[in-house]
């Protein structure tokens, strides 16, 4: 997926957001910016992806400031999450069979990309968690959860490539599900800080290996699937998948760039117009899509 006009706002927007995260310094954030709007003048066009650029940007922010401006707010997602989890299992473990089970662990893990985790102090009664499942399947605008849970019944394994910290810990409940279907889960998180995405630090802070036969980590901090720079290790395991599960619109945006080789189960919400405009489906809609390998 290349970017569109919207993007070029969004990428400054969010630079600008992570420079007052990372420092109160004002000269520091004024040179952070200069150097950004140089950058974005000098990469941003008609051919850039905008996972990559977006990588590039978080980097230099984190080059400039010596800070990964989300380490706090990740932090503050998992201790948020971890508290609602026990009542969402619950939800799920309420269904009255296994296919309505994993109708609802999918639900949660559409929900997941929507909730807004870091924002302080927001808590969530069970009656609320239902409603935002129940406001998460009205707005499904893609649903091949049917189609996917017969996939999963008929491979090895799975890899399931994680988004933000906070929703990697609400994923878990659908990695369950995928494992009672019989295939081995491998959990991806990334391999250094980029944006608020969950990393092995994250992994470990929520105890994603008790829900995953395996964790790795894609050996690069890069949104998304990027061939450039993740690491051989994982590029092995991604080039073999049978099956793939990728949550998110940066690991969308990335992935787009190239045909899949396996199947490749998208669960996410359009956040933004581009991405929405790609998925053929309006701004703010949950999608659960599967894109196949080319025949």
């Amino acid at each position: 997926m290349k970017v569109s006009l919207e993007c070029a706002h969004c990428l400054l927007e969010r630079a600008i957001n992570q420079v007052r995260l990372a420092t109160d310094d004002s000269e520091l954030q004024m040179r952070v910016i200069t150097e950004m709007t140089k950058f974005l003048g000098e990469n941003f066009n008609s051919e850039s992806v905008p996972s990559n650029i977006g990588t590039d940007r978080d980097l230099i922010v984190q080059r400039m400031t010596g800070k990964d401006p989300y380490e706090a707010l990740k932090h503050e997602s998992n201790v948020m999450a971890l508290n609602i989890l026990p009542e969402l299992i619950q939800l799920v473990d309420e269904a009255k069979d296994p296919d309505s089970m994993f109708r609802t662990a999918t639900l949660i893990a559409a929900a997941a990309n929507a909730i807004e985790f870091d924002v302080s102090g927001q808590e969530f009664s069970l009656d609320e968690l239902r409603q935002i499942l129940d406001n998460v399947e009205s707005d499904l605008a893609v649903d091949q959860v049917d189609e996917f849970r017969k996939l999963c019944e008929n491979v090895n394994e799975v890899i399931f490539l994680h988004d933000n910290a906070g929703e990697v810990v609400l994923d878990m409940i659908l990695m369950r599900e995928i494992k009672r279907l019989g295939p081995k889960v491998i959990a991806v998180v990334k391999g250094g800080p980029i944006l608020n995405d969950a990393t092995m630090i994250d992994a470990d802070e929520v105890n994603l290996l008790d829900y995953a036969d395996e964790v790795i980590d894609t050996g690069a901090p890069a949104i998304g699937v990027n061939l450039e720079r993740n690491s051989k290790e994982f590029l092995d395991i991604f080039h073999s998948a049978e099956l793939i599960v990728a949550k998110g619109m940066g690991n969308f945006e990335s992935l787009t760039e190239f045909e899949p080789e396996a199947p490749t189960v998208h669960i996410m919400r359009t956040k933004c117009i581009p991405v929405a405009k790609h998925v053929g489906v309006q701004k703010n809609k949950n999608v659960v899509m599967i894109r196949h390998p080319p025949k």
